[in-house]
């Protein structure tokens, strides 16, 4: 009895309260930085000024300076600063509270101006009059006719008695902790970020190492890399910021200073320092300078100036210096940076205002390498969440063509419909294929794709032709950009076949496009012109390259059979296959060209092109190609099994081969048959000639097609200047030099293979000794009908005394 079947493993329970353990993570971490706040102000804060002060110790350092001293001298420098700015911007609040009164008349009089600005009455009071009614007949209440109230006797008539209570004087003890009191918290947290900022900076390679233990989980090169992208962020944000801000400050505060605005350079401050809060700081900003034009100018003109210079230089900075400046320093986007300043403001208040962007920085670095936070880099950064490819495949499998044209316009505005297909398109539809291979979606879905995308290389093909029609304008006036005549006109043709599914038809419709603007003519059939019925009817007329589209990741099955078939009827065209689905520069191209039989196999649109571009602008062999005869293969594989020589060997023609060859005194002589699997071996005169044994392979192949495909011998006295294989490796690989094949015609017109010989030194082959080698082919058939007709007798009489031995002795050929 066999043994019973193991159990499958439990399952592992971690992964499915993971999630579970991150958001209870992560409710924690919020709850631990809302109570444990006091502590955790001062310590971000510290954090923060030590990525600021990291540089200048660093500086401190290459001059020799020990780091206590550097760290000590940093720190206190950093410190001075902001206590220097902390008493100017003191000193002139003081004198802003001193003239304060001196701005009453101003605003006194500013408000009875527009208190009679009005005719027929004063507008504040009739705003004020009709905002009262309306909340009365809002709340009901109607005024009632007052009543008189009856007198109490003489003790009504009496004046109230004013009642005043008055505080103890306070005690000296009081007044020290009423003033100091509300000063002691900001001195405590000024004094743990100094403590912080001195121990963070001295300690910080240990603190390094420290994280990289606790969150590094034992892969170092990713807590590295985070701590070393965080730091780098952060300090670029900040330095940058600075410089930002100052740009922002010290123009504005000048500018104040001209138009006559009090205590301008508290207002230039004020203006560097809040505009670290995002989106809120500049208008803040801008409050203060407004509301004290409005006192000390008792028109409106210093008002306006002031407005107008906050809106400068607001669109300076945000439009020209912040692009320029910033870059990617942050990697935040402008949503994130919104719902960060919200949430770091509920936690921690004001200060939580100032740090929000650099801590939510840190937040997107620790998503970038923290598999279970990798939401946080999603929702907070600015990197596109979805590649080119998979945008545009989500358009298209949604069939939104008008988002997939704004992609497809946008990008090839910037590049090329070149770049656009071989980047963006045709790997969005080997997504489409991947997606087919694992059967996750169904037929509709892919058609839905390959439409859309077909709709989509219209419209980018109207696009670039608008484009070059707009160029072409205005290349009339400067006579300069546009391509030459004969490039756009040159007579070419290139047929662009679908392999299997509408998706490959998409991605030849791409290619026919890109050569479209090469000024190469292309045209697309659909999967079915491949098909075993229609594959004989196409049209080869004229057609200089077929290029075969494939998104399957294995097309070799697919594409040899069609090769084949189109290198029996038209060989003198270039056969291509375009493997989507493979990696360029994968070295599998050599292999997969020989698999298919193939002339060349691309898996770049590029490279795809600029060869066809190549084989099409070089001019045809003056002698012309073959013509392109219709598909007679089920006619030749009939005759093959009619003569007996479906299964036949190249050692059986033997014997033949090597007369041939000692007739031209030639090195070798082949017998080669449309249907051989095995390919025929040549042979030699004798052993005494310079000659040798090859077996025959694809290399031959292609000669051989000619042979067969114009029916009528063909001679190339020197193959390496015959135009029609000068070019092809796969004919010159084995160094053939010269090639003289005939036709193997059956009695009843049908080519079967061809009696070629070769030599591996050009020579000439005048015309009786063509005549000779195609007398030789006949007699050959001739040989190969009369054997067959008389082994079909043996076979009949053998049968009729019971003998079942049938098969024909194509030996006796020799």
């Amino acid at each position: 009895m066999a043994d019973p079947a193991p159990l499958p493993p439990p399952p592992v329970a971690t992964s499915v309260s993971s999630p579970l353990l991150t958001a209870g993570g992560i409710v924690l971490a919020i709850g631990g930085l809302y109570f444990g706040r006091d502590i955790f102000i001062p310590f971000a804060l510290a954090i923060l000024l030590s990525f600021a002060l990291t540089p200048l110790v660093n500086w401190l350092r290459r001059l020799r300076l020990p780091r206590i001293a550097a760290v000590l001298v940093a720190v206190t420098l950093a410190f001075i600063l902001i206590g220097g700015i902390t008493f100017v911007v003191g000193r002139q609040l003081v004198q802003l509270a001193n003239n304060l009164p001196a701005y009453q008349t101003t605003i006194t009089q500013k408000i009875r101006s527009l208190q009679q600005s009005a005719p027929g009455g004063s507008v504040v009071e009739k705003v004020t009059t009709t905002i009262e009614d309306l909340g009365k007949e809002l709340s009901g209440d109607e005024k009632k006719p007052e009543t008189p109230q009856p007198r109490l006797g003489a003790e009504s008539s009496r004046e109230p008695v004013t009642v005043r209570l008055e505080a103890p004087k306070a005690q000296p003890l009081e007044m020290i902790r009423t003033v100091v009191g509300p000063l002691l918290a900001p001195l405590a947290t000024a004094g743990l970020v100094v403590i912080f900022v001195i121990f963070v900076l001295l300690e910080r390679e240990d603190l390094r190492d420290r994280f990289i233990k606790l969150a590094g989980a034992g892969d170092l090169q990713k807590s590295t890399q985070a701590i070393n992208d965080a730091a780098a962020r952060v300090s670029r944000y900040l330095l940058m910021q600075l410089v930002v801000n100052l740009t922002y400050g010290i123009p504005i505060g000048i500018a104040l200073y001209f138009i006559g605005v009090p205590n301008a350079v508290l207002w230039g401050l004020l203006a560097a320092v809040l505009r670290f809060i995002p989106y809120l700081g500049p208008f803040l900003a801008a409050l203060f300078p407004i509301a004290l034009a409005i006192a000390v100018d008792p028109g409106w003109t210093m008002l306006l100036w002031v407005v107008g210079l906050f809106l400068v230089a607001e669109l300076i900075s945000n439009n020209v210096i912040e692009p320029w400046l910033y870059g990617s320093s942050t990697g935040l986007s402008s949503l994130a940076i919104i719902m960060a300043a919200i949430f770091w403001t509920t936690l921690w208040g004001p200060v939580g205002l100032f740090l929000a962007t650099p801590l939510t920085v840190c937040l997107v670095v620790i998503g970038r390498y923290v598999p279970q936070l990798e939401f946080l880099g999603v929702l907070l950064g600015s990197d596109p969440v979805l590649a080119p490819e998979e945008r545009l495949y989500q358009r298209l499998l949604a069939g939104n063509l008008e988002e997939a044209v704004e992609i497809a316009e946008d990008y090839v505005d910037e590049c090329s419909s070149r770049e656009f297909y071989d980047k963006v398109a045709i790997p969005a539809l080997r997504l489409a294929e991947n997606d087919r291979q694992r059967s996750t979606t169904d037929t509709n879905y892919r058609r839905l794709v390959a439409d859309t995308a077909i709709c989509v290389v219209r419209e980018v093909e109207d696009h670039v032709r608008e484009k070059a029609a707009t160029g072409d304008e205005a290349n009339e006036d400067t006579g300069e950009g546009r391509l030459p005549p004969a490039k756009a006109e040159r007579p070419s043709s290139v047929l662009c076949l679908a392999g299997r599914t509408e998706l490959d038809r998409a991605a030849a419709e791409m290619m026919a496009q890109v050569l479209d603007e090469r000024g190469i003519g292309a045209r697309v059939l659909p999967p079915i012109a491949v098909s075993q019925g229609a594959l004989g009817q196409l049209d080869l007329q004229g057609v200089d390259v077929v290029c075969l589209s494939y998104l399957h990741p294995q097309p070799q099955v697919y594409a040899r059979y069609i090769c084949r078939r189109l290198r029996r009827r038209a060989p003198h065209v270039k056969l291509v296959v375009c493997c989507w689905n493979l990696a360029p520069g994968a070295g599998q191209t050599e292999d997969l060209k020989k698999q298919m039989a193939s002339d060349a196999v691309f898996a770049s649109l590029e490279t795809c092109v600029d060869q066809v571009d190549a084989w099409v602008c070089r001019p045809t062999s003056p002698s012309g190609t073959p013509p392109v005869l219709p598909d007679t293969e089920q006619a030749q594989i009939a005759a093959l099994h009619d003569l007996g020589l479906a299964s036949a060997r190249g050692r059986q023609f033997d014997e033949v081969s090597r007369k041939v060859a000692q007739a031209f005194d030639a090195p070798i002589a082949l017998v080669s048959l449309i249907d051989e699997v095995h390919q025929p071996r040549s042979s030699t005169p004798d052993s005494s000639q310079d000659t040798q044994a090859v077996q025959q392979t694809s290399h031959e192949e292609a000669l051989d097609a000619y042979v067969v495909a114009a029916n009528e011998v063909l001679v190339s006295e020197d193959v390496t200047k015959d135009a029609r294989f000068a070019d092809d490796p796969l004919v010159l690989e084995k160094g053939i030099r010269f090639y003289a094949g005939a036709p193997l015609r059956t009695s009843a017109g049908v080519v079967i293979g061809s009696l070629c010989v070769i030599d591996t030194q050009p020579r000439e082959f005048p015309e009786q000794n063509r005549r000779r080698l195609q007398e030789m082919a006949d007699d050959l058939m001739a040989q190969i009908e009369r054997r067959t007709t008389e082994d079909q007798s043996h076979t009949a009489d053998v049968v009729q005394k019971g003998n079942s031995s049938t098969e024909p002795k194509v030996d006796e050929f020799q």
